[in-house]
């Protein structure tokens, strides 16, 4: 009888000894999961790209590192993120990068006239070390940088007269999207009204406005081209997004999953310019085929626009200082 008590007492040490090792193990193992606050619907292809991110996430990590996506501004809108993401309020955002111009000036690179070309320029422009400048600015706010996101180019649309040199844009009223985009729109003499993207189709299609600009996606998708009779391929100005976390929390993953996740970011990247490029190619088709009409700007005609709106880059650079002088010398490097 004692050597069978002995021998269970036995067996019951080494089950506990296995069930510890189970259980440290799997506490080891325990899955890292975090939040994405996405203010566009499911529908759109930045959408699309954050699920192949979150996708990507999750294979490279064997299912380690969850990535949870909000969209449609579930958790935060726009105007909000950034100021989340700085009080660690949510793990990780998509951020417009203009909202981040109060605090970082530079950020509104992005939105000067005629520095980037086409949709490869901003890659080479944030390669050649816009992205190493860039991101110094945004930790030392809190804010960690994990992937740019491109979307795309700004075009102008009018229901007056192809615009094909600076001087077609006097006396024209134009919805404008930032302060940056006014101020481009007021030096090639045109009056800029600032107003969200929900607002412009009924200002167009009422004549409060006479035109407007917004990128080729943006105006199929808000039905622009039903509304307008001329718009200009100018390639003119670009909008940026990033997906960024919090600083904080970043520091607290280990450095394999930040790994996973910087890895995952790359892939998405370049995910998101491709759809970038596919979305342009089938709006501008769908426009063409509503019976806009569609001016080309050539090389001549970039270059007087270019001249024409010299003072808004000369502007951006005495406000900004050193940072924003070297990044317009690689944006224009870039072009």
């Amino acid at each position: 009888m004692k050597k069978c008590r002995g021998a269970l007492g036995f067996v019951s040490v080494v089950l506990l000894l296995i069930l510890g090792e189970a259980f440290l193990s799997g506490a080891a193992e325990a899955k890292t999961e975090f939040r994405l606050s996405n203010q566009f619907p499911p529908s759109h292809h930045i959408s699309k790209g954050l699920v192949f991110f979150a996708d990507k996430v999750r294979e490279y990590s064997g299912g380690n590192v969850e990535c949870k996506i909000f969209d449609s501004a579930q958790l935060y809108k726009d105007t909000e993120i950034v100021e989340a993401l700085q009080d660690a309020l949510v793990d990780t955002g998509l951020v417009a990068t203009n909202k981040w111009s109060g605090m970082i000036p530079a950020i509104d690179i992005f939105e000067m006239p005629f520095v980037f070309r086409d949709l490869s320029s901003p890659q080479k422009f944030l390669d050649a070390g816009a992205a190493e400048l860039l991101d110094k600015e945004f930790e030392s706010r809190g804010v960690k940088n994990l992937f740019w996101v491109d979307y795309g180019y700004v075009q102008f649309f009018n229901n007056k007269r192809p615009l094909t040199k600076p001087s077609d844009m006097k006396g024209l009223t134009m919805r404008s999207f930032s302060g940056s985009d006014a101020e481009t729109l007021q030096a090639l003499g045109a009056a800029p009204t600032v107003m969200s993207s929900s607002e412009m189709y009924m200002a167009l299609q009422r004549g409060t406005v006479d035109g407007a600009t917004t990128g080729m996606p943006a105006a199929v998708s808000r039905k622009i081209h039903e509304v307008q009779k001329y718009m200009t391929l100018a390639n003119y100005t670009t909008a940026q997004f990033a997906v960024q976390a919090n600083l904080e929390w970043w520091n607290s993953l280990s450095a394999e999953e930040k790994d996973v996740i910087l890895k995952a970011g790359r892939d998405a990247e370049e995910w998101i310019r491709g759809a970038i490029a596919d979305s342009e190619n089938e709006a501008q088709k769908v426009i063409a085929d509503s019976g806009v009409e569609i001016y080309v700007l050539n090389e001549t005609e970039r270059k007087e626009f270019q001249d024409a709106t010299l003072a808004v880059r000369d502007s951006f650079a005495q406000k900004t200082g050193d940072i924003g002088k070297r990044l317009l010398d690689m944006a224009q490097n870039a072009d």
